[in-house]
Parts: C-alpha cells; structure tokens; sequence
C-alpha cells in the first residue's frame, strides 16, 4: 500500500488513465469509425488530427516540460507561474489561427469539408488551455486523469449511435469539443481554486517565451514534420492512401503511448532527485531504461507476429495494406523509447535543453528528407522508413554526445559531473 502511494508509481498510473482517454478510447473506436466512416473518412481524420496536435502544441508551447520543471523544483511561486503560462498560452493563439488558415489554403480535402479545419483549431484551444502540466508538476495527477477518461467514454456515446455514414462524420468532431470543453473548465476551476492570477509584465511573458522555446522546439518540430509529410503526401496519394497510413499510425502511436505515463511521472521526480540524492537518480533512470528496452521488443515482435490477422479483425479486409506500413512502424519502437529517455528525460534533467533540440531538429530534417526521395520507390511506405531512419540518427546523436562528455547515466563518477 505504501508503495502505491509513491508519487512516481500514482502518477504513472494516473498518466496511464489519461493515454486510455487519448489513445486506447480512440482506437476502441477506429473499428467503428473504419465500416462506417470508410478508408477515405479515415484518411480525413488522420489529417485532421496531424493538424490538432501541431495547434495544441503551439498553445502548450513547451510548457508541458519547462513549466512542470519550474512547478516541481519551486513551489512556493506557483502563482507567478501559472499566471505567466496562462497569458502566454493567451498570446500563442494567433499563431495557431496563422497554421490553421495555411492548412485549409494548401490542403485541398480541407477545402472538400471545410468545417474540419474549424472543428479542430477549436478543439486545440481547449486542449492547449487545459492545465496537466500544473498537476504534472505538483505531482497529483489523478483526480485529473478520472476526469478526463470519464469525460473522452461519455462523449463517444453519440458517435456510437449517430454515426452511420461519412455523412456524420462531423459528429465526431463534435464530441471532441464537448469533452476538451468540460474537462478544461473543471480543471482549470480546480487549480484556480489554489492559486490566484497575478499581474504578470510584458517582459516576464517574453521571458516565459523564451525560457520555453527550446521545449517548444522539441516538442513542435516532430509533429510539424509529421504534418507537413501528410499534407504533402495528400497531394501525391489517394484519400484512401492517406487513410490506409493513418490507421497504422494510430494504432503505432497508441502503442507508443504504453511508455509515456511512466515517463511523464518519472520526469518531476526524476528532476527533484537529481537535486537531493544524485545516485538513486541515476538508478531510477537506468531501471526505466531497462523497462523500455524490454517492452519496446516485446511490442515488436507482437506486432510483426500477428499484425496481418489483427487488422483483418480489427479494422476489416479493407485495411490489410495497412499491416505492412505498421510493421515498419513498429521497428522504430524500441529505438524512440530509448531516444525518449536519453533525450527528453535525461538531457532534460540536466537542462541541456539546447542539445536535445538539435538532436530532434536535425532527425526531422532527415525524416523529411528521406520521405521525399523515397517516395518514387516506396510510396506510402517511405514515411515509416524515413521515420526508421530518423529515430536511428536521434538515437546515436544522443549516445554519443552523452558518452563523449561522460555525462551519460551510465558513465562512472557521473555524479560529480552533473
């Protein structure tokens, strides 16, 4: 019992409740939305959602990651905080209408179904407003993560029932708003109800900004990639394509997101350790690197077994094209996960913030690169070979800047380094 109480071990599985809401929720409902909304519905949404997680990206603009750190290591200014994340969540929101007005000029489905484009700056605002980073921080995440997964089950309720045909494919829209609205307005009541709003100047929001540009940047530049590679690859393929690519993707990024709670809990932690007791930091580290290793294989060797018989259950006949673009996905599992932990946990620790943002700059460059030039030869495949590729280059990057500098968690008298 007392180990359940552990702030690491309540808030992995308080973050594994919100991946259900994000992530498991969504593909209990791909099956559906696959006979109904068809391949080419299917190759909407997956446009659609490139372009939400670019939006709410811009509106968190990093703080998922500088804010947490900051909340974690000083909690005594968490009005201050909180007061300069919210204005400057306030002022990203041109540049997210900027994205969105670009998108449905060089998107031409998005000009098909026009309203796609407004469903989905709407709900990137809500998300991008709701405050998980705060209880990310103070580490009491699980009052928000029954929220939420309350919230994303009921709201899918009416897509169950109404959604017949690509007709309603608004309706799923819809629901999504409805959810991202209820559950920013509670949980914002909730952290308001601790902390007040303080007059913040205009020069402590620019520092706010910049403070978290190099966050931003590594968060932002992977899905602004991703997104650029879809819309681009609309240009060049069939709706249906599109669709057959997404519904793998979705299904990779949900198995991906196995791993992510545990490292959103182990972040804050990890930070408060490193200034108390360096060693059991280092040990933390080395067992979640373990952990992914393992599962990351397990996972590929699952999807490279049975992913043929599982999508002919799961999505139907239709989409079996889609198991070999998973596959492919697959084999970068176990290498993003290592990545994540060398990079994003602990470089990021370390706040070598600018060194983990080239490694990720530069392998967006490579994906995008090589997804161009392969696809005369490789066509829908050339994205998760490019993103085979890319993962790899991230992987050494931070291998060897780590073992070059001896600040790698596995490097002797690392402590005295860091």
């Amino acid at each position: 019992m007392q180990k359940f109480k552990h702030p690491v071990i309540q808030n992995s599985l308080s973050f594994y409740l919100i991946n259900f809401s994000d992530y498991l929720i969504s593909l209990i409902l791909l099956p559906f939305l696959a006979r109904t909304i068809n391949i080419e519905g299917i190759g909407i949404l997956g446009l659609a959602t490139s372009l939400g997680i670019v939006c709410t990206l811009i509106i968190e603009y990093g703080f998922s990651l500088s804010a947490t750190r900051e909340i974690a290591a000083n909690k005594k200014t968490n009005n201050f905080i909180f007061s300069k994340v919210l204005l400057s969540k306030i002022v990203l929101v041109l540049p997210c209408i900027i994205v969105c007005l670009i998108s449905f000029f060089i998107v031409p489905i998005f000009q098909k179904y026009s309203f796609v484009v407004f469903f989905v700056f709407a709900s990137a605002i809500l998300n991008g407003f709701t405050p998980l980073w705060y209880f990310q921080g103070t580490q009491r995440v699980l009052p928000f993560a029954i929220l939420k997964i309350l919230l994303r089950t009921i709201t899918i309720i009416p897509v169950l029932f109404l959604v017949k045909s690509m007709d309603e494919i608004w309706i799923v829209f819809i629901s999504q708003i409805i959810s991202s609205l209820i559950i920013c307005l509670i949980s914002m009541f909730w952290v308001i109800k601790e902390v007040k709003i303080i007059n913040v100047t205009k020069n402590e929001i620019v520092n706010s900004l910049k403070e978290s540009w190099h966050p931003f940047s590594l968060t932002i530049v992977p899905p602004i990639c991703t997104m650029v590679i879809f819309f681009w690859l609309s240009t060049k393929l069939s709706i249906e394509s599109i669709g057959l690519i997404n519904s793998a993707e979705r299904i990779f990024r949900a198995l991906i997101s196995i791993f992510g709670p545990l490292g959103q809990a182990i972040y804050p932690f990890l930070i408060s350790q490193l200034s108390t007791n360096k060693s059991k930091a280092l040990i933390q580290t080395k067992k979640v690197l373990y952990f992914y290793f393992t599962l990351g294989m397990l996972i590929l060797l699952s999807v490279i077994l049975f992913s043929d018989s599982f999508i002919i259950f799961y999505l139907g006949e239709n989409f079996i094209k889609s198991s070999l673009v998973l596959k492919i996905f697959a084999l970068s599992i176990p290498i993003i996960k290592i990545s994540h932990v060398l990079g994003r946990q602990w470089l990021f620790s370390l706040k070598l913030d600018q060194i983990a943002n080239f490694g990720v700059l530069v392998s967006s460059i490579i994906l995008s690169i090589s997804t161009f030039l392969s696809f005369q030869i490789y066509e829908i495949l050339s994205f998760p070979i490019s993103l085979f590729i890319s993962e790899l280059f991230l992987l050494f990057y931070y291998f060897i800047y780590l073992n070059h500098k001896k600040i790698g968690f596995w490097n002797q008298n690392v402590e005295k380094r860091i």
